[in-house]
């Protein structure tokens, strides 16, 4: 496996050389260019000194001929250069190379056809007035026939040479420098990461933001993992308590029982009874939780009558509320214009719901009142989206310190310690909420002559015909 500091190095090296590599394309290209553009120049200068020259000569001598050619133009000629003189019928009068006569035999041993030579060259024209007499062809042989021009090459051959081996070995410095830095501070991360423990171990910053944000994102998880390392041992130690206090209770009327201290009547059983389902109950509930929490879990929406899922709610609690004195109150205010239903899994909705109305129902007096309202609303009032809205309010008041505990899981308050229930609810209606893509909150809200505990449901309307 590669590590930090290799693939660093090995990344900033290829990208130096790559880089190198491009360079010196791009200065080879701009030598080829120069070199050709040296050459066009060349052959533009020499074609105006020689066509002079060559005109003079026809003035003289009345006719283009070889030999006043030849005399005319050696002093001219340097041994890098070919000049070709034609007549105006293009056929060779003056064949030179490297200031030396060529017959047209040799010329077309190294050119090709003297006619495909012109063709691919064509020559410059002679005049004399409005007439052409000839045609001059000139050029030099090659570019590194000048001793000067191999100097060059040769000059800059060699500073490209050091150039790259130094910048090869900069980029061999520089790649090692900065990978050991990145890989020191990884390393020191990945250390502090792997050391991870629940106490107060300070995580540093590298003052690199990616490795930063890696410090920042590891401090949340710490702080997570110590929240739900607290909530685990709070848990595991209200599971013990919740199971062992009826389990203590059956086994010693069971062994009361079996000693003959207490008899097998009907209220004993009945006590037991009462036991055992206090222990199912919380299994059970467990168990939904898990079932509820887990990635695989979805939800079954179907079409969800507003009026009907109110009914219900108020026909399921109605012999609870006759029992407690405490008045329950079921309204729909449904403003949604699109739709008369909507989609949910209403089977989860109900148990969330009923969680919740149990919930107020223990912690509202005797005289007190449970309202309980569902409203579905079109977009607008500061949302982007059709919202189902499901309020409970119930009398009394929540203690502040309690309420951002009150969905965790077996968390009591104080206060509701000695009523029935396993501190589940709460936490099973907010996973319910959540797979509904939701949001759950309480809060205590009111006048202070008449307090009142809200909690508040909202979750994305989908419409249902």
């Amino acid at each position: 496996m590669k590590t930090f500091f290799s693939k660093i190095f090995s990344g900033q090296i290829a990208t130096s050389c790559i880089i190198l590599v491009i360079m010196s394309c791009i200065f080879s290209a701009a030598i080829r260019s120069s070199i050709s553009s040296w050459n066009f120049d060349k052959q533009d200068e020499l074609k105006n000194l020689l066509l002079p020259v060559i005109s003079k000569t026809y003035r003289l001598s009345g006719s283009l001929s070889e030999s006043s050619l030849e005399r005319a133009l050696l002093p001219y000629i340097t041994d890098s250069l070919y000049v070709y003189v034609f007549d105006a019928d293009r056929k060779p009068v003056l064949l030179l190379e490297q200031g030396k006569p060529k017959t047209l035999p040799e010329v077309e041993k190294n050119t090709g056809p003297i006619s495909s030579f012109l063709s691919l060259n064509p020559p410059a024209a002679i005049t004399e007035g409005d007439t052409t007499i000839g045609y001059l062809a000139v050029d030099n042989v090659d570019f590194l026939a000048y001793k000067a021009n191999r100097i060059f090459l040769s000059t800059m051959e060699k500073a490209l040479l050091i150039g790259g081996l130094v910048a090869v070995l900069c980029a061999l410095g520089l790649s090692l420098f900065t990978s050991s830095a990145f890989s020191k501070k990884a390393s020191t991360l990945s250390n502090a990461i792997t050391s991870l423990s629940m106490d107060e171990q300070q995580i540093p910053f590298t003052g690199i933001h990616e490795f930063d944000q890696v410090t920042e994102a590891v401090i949340r998880l710490r702080e997570r993992l110590n929240r739900e390392e607290s909530l685990r041992r709070q848990w595991m130690q209200d599971i013990s308590h919740d199971l062992r206090t009826p389990l203590t209770a059956v086994k010693m009327q069971v062994e009361g029982l079996s000693d003959g201290v207490l008899q097998p009547d009907e209220s004993r059983f009945s006590m037991l009874y009462s036991e055992l389902n206090h222990i199912e109950r919380l299994v059970c509930n467990l168990q939904d939780l898990s079932r509820y929490e887990s990635p695989e879990m979805h939800i079954q929406p179907g079409p969800i009558d507003p009026h009907l899922f109110t009914v219900d709610l108020a026909e399921r609690f109605s012999l609870i509320a006759e029992r407690t004195h405490i008045s329950l109150d079921c309204q729909v205010d449904w403003q949604y214009p699109d739709s008369t239903r909507f989609l949910g899994d209403v089977l989860l909705l109900q148990r969330c719901v009923s969680n919740i109305v149990q919930n107020a129902f223990q912690h509202t007096e005797q005289g007190g009142q449970i309202l309980f309202t569902l409203t579905g609303t079109s977009p607008g009032n500061g949302h982007n989206q059709a919202l189902v809205t499901m309020k409970i309010l119930n009398s009394g008041s929540i203690a502040e310190a309690d309420i951002p505990l009150v969905f965790d899981r077996l968390y009591r308050s104080d206060r509701s310690r000695s009523s029935e229930g396993n501190g589940l609810g709460l936490t099973i209606a907010k996973a319910i909420v959540n797979l509904h893509k939701g949001t759950i909150s309480i809060a205590n809200s009111g006048t202070a002559s008449d307090p009142q505990v809200q909690v508040l449901i909202q979750f994305p309307l989908l419409a249902a015909r």
